[in-house]
């Protein structure tokens, strides 16, 4: 579909995953199979029906918010152990099942973004979000956190994840004379909407989440990406010994450095591989209930606690696009 590069990053860092695990268990063996959902719940929907009903997988991890959301209640159904992979929507939340993530919720990042806004001066603000579940809850997750801390919105903005052409949105948009825009839209529709807001003479700061830290954003846009600020949670360039030696591994493998998507796979399966040890026998129930117990686990994303929604939460950063490079910020 048409983000097939975060399915493509994910199975990366899943290879890698799974020499560990060969390793740490030798005596298990794991296998993994692959459905593309196409980035569309319905396709979801239909390959997980596959992989339940034809392959019989006990464990299943997911990618994106609407294609887990649309899964969740099957899998619980199922009493099939799902875990996500970015998927932020608050309505995934579930108290004490078999869904877990390692993306914290939409309202999360809000709040740090909302922050940031307040913190440099930022009052009128206008929000630019794909009509999905994704961008949706990344709107109810930072509006209320914006006006609580003093912020104006000044206007809403809902575009269609697979549109190409934004100016009536932007044009509405301009039209308020807002200070910040909040972008919350996959990478090629950020590329093609900060390349259109500066052909419009917008003049606003960005602030976007860490889905725009995309090589193709810099390609499409080209120097109207100049000076977005974004949050990150996962850096690279870490001294953990943890993250060193998978950046390193995951480098000298494909010739690339890791993204927050990447990282967010190989904790998952990860985590998978400790709940099997410790269960000692594939019983997913047992799974649930070691996962829901896990405090403070080290991962590549950071230290990991589950509540007892199988959410969990890691400290962001801040990040720029500066001279056509991914940086971090500094205020």
């Amino acid at each position: 579909g048409r983000n097939a590069l975060y399915g493509m990053n994910a199975q990366k860092a899943f290879a890698l995953a799974l020499e560990d695990i060969k390793k740490e268990m030798p005596n298990r063996k794991i296998e993994i199979l692959y459905e593309d959902s196409k980035f569309d719940a319905k396709e979801g929907v239909s390959a997980y029906r596959k992989l339940r009903d034809f392959d019989n997988v006990p464990i299943v991890i997911t990618q994106g918010s609407g294609i887990s959301l649309a899964i969740s209640p099957l899998a619980n159904q199922d009493r099939v152990f799902q875990i996500a992979v970015t998927a932020s929507t608050p309505k995934y939340t579930s108290k004490g099942d078999f869904t877990f993530r390692t993306t914290p919720r939409a309202e999360v990042e809000g709040r740090e973004l909302a922050k940031a806004i307040a913190r440099l001066g930022y009052k009128k603000v206008a929000l630019l979000y794909n009509n999905d579940e994704r961008g949706i809850g990344h709107r109810d997750g930072i509006k209320p956190e914006i006006e609580r801390l003093g912020g104006e919105i000044v206007a809403e903005e809902a575009i269609a994840p697979e549109g190409t052409d934004f100016r009536t949105q932007l044009i509405k948009i301009k039209n308020q004379k807002p200070e910040a825009i909040y972008l919350l839209t996959e990478y090629k529709n950020a590329g093609l909407i900060l390349k259109q807001a500066k052909e419009m003479e917008i003049e606003a700061q960005w602030f976007a989440t860490r889905s725009i830290e995309k090589k193709e954003v810099l390609e499409i846009a080209g120097d109207a990406a100049e000076g977005v600020i974004y949050t990150y949670a996962f850096d690279p360039e870490s001294n953990d010994p943890i993250v060193k030696n998978f950046v390193e591994r995951y480098r000298n493998k494909y010739g690339e450095t890791p993204d927050y998507i990447a990282a967010e796979a190989y904790d998952a399966l990860k985590l998978i591989a400790k709940a099997l040890r410790n269960c000692g026998k594939l019983d997913t129930e047992c799974m649930k209930n070691d996962l829901l117990a896990t405090r403070n686990y080290q991962g590549v994303c950071g230290t990991l606690t589950f509540d007892e929604n199988g959410d969990v939460y890691y400290p962001y950063t801040f990040k720029t696009i500066k001279n056509g490079q991914f940086v971090l910020y500094t205020e």
